[in-house]
């Protein structure tokens, strides 16, 4: 052993008389020559370790045996080729999965243990996947590539909280298809499309159906709107006095053609455009609301607070000379496109 203003240095060897051959299992006596590896071990107190370690070469006894020498493996002490002992590997492994590259290096350095972040994060790379247990609580939902593109369909699994696989579709068959090929899965959660609602039922028959929370706190928040529409007390409604007062004809009166769709190229019975008729539907009353309390003298903040929007909004609608659209995307165009 030295110490020296770098560290300590341990001079050690391994003291058998024979090493097993690693192609075949044939110990041999026959030693051919000895080098000496350094190996970075883990430090004593904040002073780092090196270690001299003397390897031996072999001759390989077996006559048709490939390797004609070979060097003696130590596993215990560190790995064939390995720079560092298997003490220290495991430290900087577990360092980090736990910090990271760049922390996981400063923490190490304080504690006279050497290795850059790069040194870290291969040793995480190198750990072997952890065998993962079948998936039987999953949830599947669509997703794109790019918005407004074609859209394909992912399968997280709920218990782990991690996606496991991307279909490129959203088809019943598709779905069907990859539930037939697990029939380890007991629990399905997903949205109320019909093509995910039967391919869970053409390839999970005995699986249980449930609908995500997402879902759940989205239809709950669209009945609950619906519902305090038909309020008279909302702030987008008039209160009663107000509204006695007001002359006939003053308020909005919605007419056949304000029903109609403004998308005739898309399918009927689509819930998106039925939503997105529905908006257009109360943005056109409240627009019309607004202008009838205008002709009525009423200030701005008085005109925002009853029929629910900014003054801002306000603005905006009474600068246009009629009800302002709102542009419909269709996922062509981009931003980009002039550039």
């Amino acid at each position: 052993m030295s110490m020296t203003e770098h560290g300590i240095t341990l001079d050690v060897a391994v003291t058998t008389s024979q090493a097993p051959c690693p192609t075949c299992p044939q110990p041999s006596t026959h030693m051919h020559s000895h080098y000496r590896r350094t190996l970075a071990d883990l430090p004593w107190a904040t002073t780092p370790v090196q270690l001299q370690l003397r390897v031996r070469r072999f001759w390989c006894a077996t006559p048709h045996c490939a390797r004609r020498t070979f060097s003696e493996r130590v596993p215990q002490v560190a790995a064939c080729s390995a720079r560092a002992t298997t003490r220290l590997t495991a430290i900087q492994t577990s360092t980090g999965l736990a910090l990271g590259g760049a922390a996981g290096a400063r923490h190490l350095a304080r504690q006279g243990m050497p290795g850059s972040r790069h040194t870290l994060l291969r040793r995480v790379r190198r750990l072997p996947a952890p065998a993962a247990s079948p998936p039987c609580v999953i949830g599947i939902d669509d997703w794109a590539k790019r918005k407004g593109h074609p859209y394909g369909t992912i399968v997280g699994d709920l218990d782990r909280h991690c996606p496991i696989d991307l279909l490129e579709d959203r088809t019943a068959e598709t779905v069907a298809a990859w539930l037939q090929a697990h029939p380890e899965v007991t629990v399905v959660a997903r949205d109320r499309a019909e093509a995910y609602a039967s391919g869970v039922t053409q390839g999970a028959p005995d699986a249980v159906q449930v609908a995500d929370r997402w879902h759940l706190v989205k239809h709950l928040r669209e009945a609950v709107e619906a519902e305090l529409r038909e309020q008279p007390t909302l702030p987008w409604h008039p209160p009663p006095a107000l509204a006695e007062a007001l002359p006939p004809g003053a308020l909005p009166s919605l007419s056949p053609a304000d029903h109609a769709p403004i998308y005739p190229d898309t399918p009927t019975g689509r819930r998106a455009d039925a939503a997105r008729q529905a908006r257009r539907t109360q943005r056109r009353g409240q627009y019309e609301q607004a202008c009838a309390l205008r002709q009525q003298g009423l200030s701005m903040a008085k005109i925002a607070r009853q029929v629910g929007v900014s003054p801002r909004t306000l603005c905006r609608w009474y600068a246009a000379e009629t009800f302002p659209e709102r542009n419909h995307r269709t996922g062509e165009t981009s931003c980009l496109d002039p550039y």
